[in-house]
């Protein structure tokens, strides 16, 4: 109700000052305005916007030189239904997402980070305990990436000794992964 009282002692002291015959009619007209834009606007404070939106219009129109207005209601009207219209426009565009009081974490649960560190130490232990050339032939093609050429390169080995270290270490790692899911525990994703 204050802010309403204010736009009004605005209207009125610039109708004084300009002695505008529209301007003086501004603040008569706003009450018709306000009511014309609430029937098509639910929201009062949106309503408000848009008749002091109008009026601004209004005033920089009437501005120029070479305009001037015979009906300054009818152009106030247009210029708050073309206002009200493209909020509508606007926010049609806009999509509004309801947020709820579960927002869903990008990060694993808990549960999972802990299911996780338990297969890394799973996979650290079955590491350990396999011979050191299979243990390093797996963690170059596995963890670094290696081709199998470079492997062979790299130890020395066939390419056939190479593919048997894999599959021995895939074996190993599998049989260790089964016996913990045996017991209950889930172990993959």
């Amino acid at each position: 109700m204050q802010a309403e009282c204010n736009r009004d002692v605005i209207i009125d002291k610039y109708c004084t000052r300009t002695m505008s015959p529209p301007v003086a009619k501004l603040s008569a007209q706003r009450a018709d305005l306000l009511r014309y834009v609430r029937r098509r606007v639910s929201d009062a404070a949106l309503s408000e916007d848009i008749v002091q939106e109008a009026f601004l219009r209004f005033l920089v129109y009437e501005a120029k030189a070479d305009k001037t207005v015979s009906n300054v209601a009818a152009l106030l009207r247009r210029i708050s239904l073309n206002l009200a219209r493209d909020h509508f426009r606007y926010a049609g565009r806009m999509s509004v997402v309801e947020l709820s009081e579960d927002i869903p974490c990008p990060q694993p649960s808990i549960q999972q980070q802990m299911e996780r560190r338990q297969l890394i130490e799973i996979v650290m232990g079955v590491l350990k305990e396999m011979p050191p050339l299979r243990r390093d032939v797996f963690v170059r093609r596995r963890l670094h990436g290696q081709s199998a050429g470079e492997v062979v390169e790299a130890l020395g080995l066939s390419a056939s000794a190479v593919s048997h270290h894999m599959a021995r270490a895939l074996v190993d790692l599998h049989l260790a992964i089964s016996k913990i899911e045996r017991r209950g525990a889930p172990v993959r994703d």
